[in-house]
């Protein structure tokens, strides 16, 4: 579990629940989760969706530079995402496990979701599928 940490949910979590907390037994773990106070939680979201936002901005804008697209379109991805919406992702493996295909299963819903002002959803998907799975390939 501590492998899946970033950097700043490691410091939180050891603050909270201690350096040894995934090693031995967890019966006080809960406890010490409970502790952290929701202004705590909420700070470190934002910054997770901050940092989040910035990285994909980042990284689409030297994908589009490389890959040869207009000035405009490069500096137009440099304001895409918001880190204050609900982002959905997918990262790593484009998978057919990870049951992507149930996004298209409704377009008209994923539409109202998408483009909902009110609740707004983005979304972020990353990686390409393995070789082998050739369902998971365009």
């Amino acid at each position: 579990m501590p492998t899946w940490d970033s950097a700043p949910a490691r410091r939180l979590w050891t603050e909270a629940c201690g350096k040894e907390r995934w090693l031995g037994t967890m019966e006080n773990l809960e406890q010490d989760i409970r502790r952290v106070s929701d202004t705590t939680l909420w700070k470190f979201r934002a910054a997770a969706s901050k940092s989040l936002v910035e990285y994909a901005r980042g990284r689409l804008c030297r994908q589009l530079a490389v890959s040869g697209a207009p000035h405009g379109e490069v500096d137009d991805a440099k304001h895409l995402f918001d880190p204050n919406v609900l982002t959905l992702g997918f990262a790593r493996r484009f998978a057919t496990y990870k049951r992507p295909n149930l996004l298209l299963h409704d377009p008209q819903r994923l539409i109202r979701l998408l483009t909902n002002s009110q609740r707004p959803v983005q979304l972020i998907i990353a990686g390409k599928a393995h070789p082998e799975d050739r369902a998971g390939q365009p």
